[in-house]
């Protein structure tokens, strides 16, 4: 029978924080970054949580390793093939970072604020944007950045501007559609804890009036530090608006503010990090505890994060884990186990029929995510990425046992978690399948490394 969040969470609170294991240390590396290296198994096994937690939350974004290559050029991300090289050049950030959690935190984001480059132009609007989400992403650089700090930016931002075509929002012609985005699906949510609506359609239109007058300067500009969203007055809806029951003059901060103090807002905001990171719906006491410590942060987002990936729920279900892997993260923690990097556009090809490109969300919801990720097409598709980067470096195949070839492509593949039955059936499979010459070895070695990597127990972490 298994045993209840709330009392998982008791009995853990109850016991003197352990030291992680290596599976600990694995679990924890997938769900706040792109699963383990080496480096990172090491450096969290035998270390309590909070040590491990709080070097995701501490150290800065550094890469690691030698800088990407396409067919051996240089990325090019504003070039004729940007489409390609900006979701490559992500990819490599996620691959290469020393702290992966600051990249796993920018994707969050990228999910949350979905913008899509396919309805965005000029490319550096979208780069432009996806450094602002790093900035409030890395938590060593910017300790005390605020969820109010990111959505003030995100509500000037010249990618939003476009996408949401809030550079068309003047007055005299409110254009609703960043203000009905950011009441239902950035801060508040379709429904409040009592089935209701926590807005009104008046307050979308008032809401859009407060949020007019921005327009984006300096697009052309490949300095992205130059390209802004720039308030005009003349373009501004002046006069009294009413947001939840206040009537007043309000302009974007204050209209902000009024949706941030909303009741609903930390509830529908932390739900959404909490499952982020675990399955489990958090227990009354610790999402009541999360609220006040984000209320009284007033919106810093690190405190309640801290929270989060010190619960131990993040470590429930260790026999049988318990969340799909998005595309994007079996993809990179596919790499980083291999270690292998960009030098190629495979990737990207293989990550659009696995249902998941950076920069490419379906639309402003993002991605729908859980099981949805898997089905035929995709699981195959998953299968063909870690065939394609293992075909980039066959294997050796000297004469072994079967269980000697299973342990040799175990290793290889970063040592992933697998289920004791699926063990069982590999050393099955190494011990009878064709080994007498050196092309039937490399073919045991490469089926077992794919099974490793792609097969069913790759799929969840």
């Amino acid at each position: 029978m298994t045993t209840p969040p709330v009392a998982l969470e008791r009995a853990a609170k109850r016991r003197p924080q352990k030291r992680l294991t290596a599976a600990q240390a694995d679990r924890l590396c997938w769900r706040a970054g792109f699963g383990p290296t080496a480096a990172l198994r090491r450096r969290f096994t035998g270390k309590t949580q909070a040590v491990a937690v709080d070097y995701l939350l501490g150290r800065q974004g550094r890469l690691v390793g030698p800088a990407p290559r396409k067919d051996g050029a240089a990325l090019d991300p504003l070039g004729d093939d940007s489409d390609v090289d900006m979701t490559l050049q992500w990819l490599d950030r996620m691959v290469r970072a020393e702290n992966p959690f600051v990249e796993r935190m920018t994707l969050f984001w990228h999910r949350h604020w979905a913008n899509s480059k396919a309805e965005v132009f000029p490319a550096t609007l979208m780069l432009k944007q996806n450094g602002t989400f790093r900035r409030f992403a890395d938590f060593g650089a910017n300790r005390t950045a605020s969820f109010r700090g990111l959505a003030l930016e995100m509500g000037k931002d010249p990618a939003m501007l476009r996408y949401l075509t809030g550079e068309q929002n003047v007055k005299g012609h409110p254009n609703e559609n960043y203000a009905r985005e950011i009441l239902e699906l950035f801060c508040l949510g379709v429904r409040d804890e009592r089935g209701k609506a926590p807005y009104t359609e008046d307050d979308v239109v008032n809401a859009a009036r407060a949020f007019s007058g921005w327009v984006i300067a300096n697009e052309e500009s490949e300095n992205l530090a130059s390209i802004r969203g720039e308030f005009r007055p003349d373009r501004f809806s002046v006069g009294p608006k009413k947001l939840f029951g206040q009537r007043r003059d309000f302009n974007a901060a204050q209209a902000l503010d009024l949706i941030l103090a909303r009741p609903q807002h930390p509830r529908f905001l932390l739900r959404k990090l909490w499952h982020e990171f675990i399955v489990a719906e958090p227990p009354k006491k610790t999402l009541d505890d999360l609220v006040k410590t984000y209320r009284r942060g007033n919106t810093q987002l690190r405190p309640v994060l801290r929270k989060i990936l010190m619960n131990p729920l993040i470590f429930e279900s260790p026999n049988e884990p318990n969340m799909v892997k998005p595309p994007a993260i079996f993809a990179v923690g596919a790499m980083r186990a291999l270690g292998r990097g960009i030098t190629d556009a495979r990737p990207v090809e293989l990550l659009e029929t696995m249902g998941q490109v950076p920069y490419f969300p379906p639309n402003v919801s993002g991605w729908e995510g859980g099981l949805s990720w898997l089905n035929t097409n995709t699981a195959l598709a998953r299968f063909e990425f870690v065939g394609h980067l293992l075909d980039a470096s066959p294997p050796d195949a000297p004469p072994e046992s079967g269980d000697k070839a299973f342990a040799r492509a175990y290793t290889a593949a970063g040592k992933p978690w697998i289920a004791p039955g699926t063990r069982a059936a590999l050393l099955s499979y190494a011990r009878s399948a064709p080994s007498s010459s050196g092309s039937e070895r490399r073919a045991r070695q490469l089926m077992l490394r794919s099974l490793l990597l792609a097969g069913p127990d790759a799929q969840v972490m």
